[in-house]
């Protein structure tokens, strides 16, 4: 290869996806912004080309040496990666760079100590112990070792804590309410039962604040500083408000972030949405196969190459229309209250399903689909194991529900592309912490 001198800025560009971040995120303590956009750090893994466009049959504009950093701004289907250089764009293979890992000032989140703990000059019990925090401290921790040891910042220092005593926190919060639609006039009671005193009747189309569900199929409501009772029977999930869910700015991005906190634009439809050509546990040719096109073609891939190594899958549920996700979620809370629907089930808009990005998937034999029992499968560890290499991650991650807000969920793959994924799945992070995010609860 012909070698050329690069301008010293090489160097800086690993620092781009750090300010590209801070800029797109604009993190807030009391709201999450949604980030548009993401770069990452490759690293050359041998002198290399960097050419105008996405092929050897391109021009070389450089060649930079083994081990400089390249900051990556897309990947092309047949393997080549976009990258920013001197402000120019240009081309590598990715099959001689390799993602860098991440500084640890990039990604911090906030962990609760469960019992007292010692923070130590390094990731062993060997190292000195230049602190002890009591239970119930927060610790902001920017950054994780291979050995379950967590780098913390502590009064300006940088130590070390044990991963076994701490947990991700949960924010502050007030008591979860939702708001409900009455569906017909309806007669508010002083009990769960028709037994109970009327005490107002609302019209069809009043929005009412549901704060509790009783086993019978009766809602708790608050009603002019007034408690109540309303039949659940009557009553439907309303949008959520745009103050509290802000809505994305660019729905589109594949990496874009949705989730209880971040909601699609109402009425939100891929605009290229393809049937996948995957197996399913069902013969219909129904939305539920549709995903977006680039997340169809890496699905397909994932699923020819599991096969080739005996691990044998099945889609169970890819794209979901907003009025799917309106019905589904309806249903859902009418059966098991709002309270415990909300853990596993999506409001409307801020379902991942309806971004054409996200698919459930089973084993061969079609069972434990969408069930805890999945988790134990060698079809989920191969998933755990391969699914970045495809640009998926497992989305809700066991140890995360403080974080994602939902439970842990093996089945739930999420297309982010490559680059993302493998950073997201090689630290152990959710959606949430590498956009750096405040955490979700129910």
């Amino acid at each position: 290869m012909t070698k050329l001198t690069l301008n010293k800025r090489l160097l800086a560009t690993g620092f781009a996806f750090i300010i590209l971040c801070a800029g797109l995120i604009g993190f807030s303590p009391s709201k999450p912004s949604v980030a548009n956009a993401a770069t990452v750090t490759y690293t050359a893994t041998a002198n290399l080309n960097v050419r105008t466009g996405p092929s050897t049959a391109n021009k070389i504009i450089a060649t930079v040496k083994q081990g400089t950093k390249l900051t990556v701004t897309g990947k092309n289907e047949n393997g080549w990666l976009k990258v920013s250089l001197n402000g120019q764009t240009g081309y590598v293979s990715g099959q001689y760079v390799k993602i860098s890992n991440s500084s640890s000032s990039t990604a911090t989140v906030t962990y609760t100590a469960t019992a007292n703990l010692n923070v130590r000059t390094g990731p062993s019990t060997a190292n000195k112990i230049i602190a002890t925090v009591k239970q119930g401290t927060k610790l902001t921790v920017t950054g994780k070792n291979e050995n379950g040891w967590l780098k913390v910042s502590l009064n300006g220092q940088t130590g070390y804590v044990s991963g076994q005593y701490v947990k991700v926190s949960n924010p502050s919060s007030s008591t979860a309410t939702v708001t409900y639609t009455a569906t017909a006039n309806l007669n508010v009671r002083t009990g769960p039962s028709t037994a109970n005193k009327i005490i107002a009747t609302v019209k069809q189309g009043t929005k009412l604040t549901v704060t509790g569900k009783n086993e019978n199929g009766w809602l708790k409501v608050s009603l002019n500083g007034q408690t109540g009772y309303v039949s659940s029977q009557y009553v439907k999930v309303s949008n959520p408000s745009s103050d509290d869910i802000q809505v994305v700015a660019k729905p589109e991005s594949i990496p874009v972030l949705v989730n209880k906190k971040n909601k699609l634009p109402e009425n939100y439809v891929p605009k290229d949405l393809v049937y996948t050509s995957i197996p399913f546990t069902f013969k219909e040719k129904t939305e539920k196969r549709k995903m977006r096109s680039e997340a169809a073609a890496a699905i397909s891939k994932l699923f020819a190459e599991s096969k080739k190594q005996g691990v044998s899958l099945l889609g169970v549920s890819a794209y979901r229309s907003h009025a799917t996700q309106v019905a589904l979620f309806d249903y859902y809370v009418k059966r098991d209250g709002y309270a415990k629907a909300i853990t596993y089930s999506a409001l409307p808009g801020t379902s991942e399903h309806e971004t054409g990005l996200a698919i459930d998937v089973t084993g061969g034999n079609g069972k434990c689909a969408a069930q805890d029992c999945f988790g134990g499968t060698k079809e989920a560890k191969w998933l755990q194991a391969h699914a970045d290499d495809y640009g998926f991650i497992i989305r809700y991650p066991k140890g995360k529900e403080s974080v994602t807000g939902y439970k842990y969920e093996p089945w739930h793959l999420r297309y982010v592309g490559k680059a993302i994924a493998q950073t997201i799945m090689s630290q152990g992070l959710t959606l949430e912490e590498y956009y750096y995010t405040r955490a979700v609860q129910n």
